[in-house]
């Protein structure tokens, strides 16, 4: 995986925890709801897995966002260097 891959795995799955987190659900919350180990969410989270458009579509729809929101830059973080 080159670097500019990690960087935009880490980066969706920073913000996939960031709206989880605002809407106030837990990863165990999202994984019953979607049927999904919670192992995997927690690497899809920290940018260790890469993660499928339908996956990313059952975690937007169980945490109330649209898919378009795990592109934009967290908050917290810097923007693209």
């Amino acid at each position: 995986m080159t670097t500019q891959e990690n960087r935009f795995l880490k980066k969706v799955g920073k913000n996939i925890a960031q709206h989880r987190r605002k809407a106030g659900f837990s990863q165990l919350d999202i994984c019953a709801e979607i049927k999904m180990e919670k192992p995997n969410l927690s690497a899809i989270e920290n940018g260790r897995q890469n993660i499928t458009a339908l996956t990313m579509l059952k975690i937007a729809d169980a945490i109330g966002v649209d898919v378009k929101d795990f592109f934009g830059s967290p908050s917290s973080s810097k923007k693209h260097e």
